[in-house]
């Protein structure tokens, strides 16, 4: 008997290189406070539209013609950084983000991707907010230090959104690493 593989997947946004270095300088010199989290590298940066989790990759090619179909629909735009935020809140953080200026243009890419993967098995998201992770929070420790800290960090940079990527999640000894298995891009 034939059992098919499965891998971890996501659909999300890349980000030029130019803002995952900007981004990466900043917590660099957020990790000099002994703020106890643990910091995304610069390379893993990218902004989620849809986590699918384990999925099997009998799957992967109706994926990739669905992403491929939905980028072909879409016209590329503009995206901004307006600062930091918190998830849950900034009372009790366990995520740090850099924020987006105008998510809707993320939060309509992200209904057509429900729209499109629910007959594939996926469940629909209930309260999609774009972001980009920086750091999982580990500890309460030296919080206050990070949020005066932030307060001082200016971020409003611009970049472009011209594709859609399917990306596989592998966990290695260094840590986690993601590849892009199929990019759509936008008209």
């Amino acid at each position: 008997m034939l059992y098919a593989a499965v891998m971890r997947t996501f659909i999300a946004i890349e980000l030029p290189d130019l803002i995952k270095k900007q981004l990466g300088d900043i917590t660099r010199q957020l990790c000099r406070y002994r703020i106890t989290a643990g910091w995304v590298k610069p390379d893993n940066l990218h902004l989620t539209l849809k986590f699918l989790g384990e999925t099997d990759d009998t799957l992967l090619s109706r994926l990739a013609e669905q992403i491929d179909h939905l980028a072909k629909q879409q016209t590329a735009f503009r995206a901004d950084l307006d600062g930091f935020g918190f998830f849950p809140s900034s009372k009790r953080p366990r995520i740090l983000y850099a924020a987006i200026k105008d998510p809707l243009p993320f939060k309509q890419l992200a209904q057509h991707l429900d729209r499109i993967l629910e007959p594939l098995g996926f469940t629909p998201e209930q309260h999609f907010h774009p972001h980009i992770t920086l750091a999982r929070i580990k500890s309460h420790q030296n919080l206050p230090a990070l949020q005066f800290l932030l307060e001082d960090i200016a971020l409003q940079n611009s970049f472009s959104v011209n594709a859609v990527s399917l990306f596989s999640s592998t966990l290695h000894a260094e840590g986690v690493r993601y590849a892009v298995l199929q990019r759509g891009l936008l008209q």
